[in-house]
């Protein structure tokens, strides 16, 4: 499944894929918000200096939907590009499971790519 959020300065995509874990895709990608990620904000010091990648985290979503942790997979070889993916990846929600649901955390890639327009 592919999801695209955009920002005016940059268009940051998100594309998800279960790696690994007890859920299995359906179940968090079912449960995946796109609109609570928001894009990262993309500075015009970065602009100057042309950065551009693609960054690649993995998230750690509870039952709870909420994300509790996240790491940098693959950089997009600026750090500055990366803390920004890593923050606004953590802000990232997905609806809660059931209480009764046997439903447990699992893991999430999560795609971010840099392009100035």
């Amino acid at each position: 499944m592919f999801t695209k959020i955009s920002a005016s300065a940059v268009a940051s995509a998100l594309v998800l894929s279960l790696v690994s874990g007890v859920a299995s895709a359906g179940d968090i990608l079912s449960r995946f918000d796109k609109e609570t990620c928001g894009a990262p904000d993309y500075t015009a010091a970065w602009l100057g200096e042309e950065q551009q990648g693609d960054v690649k985290v993995k998230l750690l979503v509870s039952p709870d939907g909420t994300v509790t942790d996240a790491k940098l997979v693959e950089s997009s070889g600026y750090a500055t590009l990366d803390k920004a993916s890593l923050r606004a990846s953590t802000k990232c929600k997905f609806k809660p499971v059931a209480k009764d649901s046997d439903i447990a955390q699992g893991w999430v890639n999560v795609r971010y790519t840099w392009v100035i327009n």
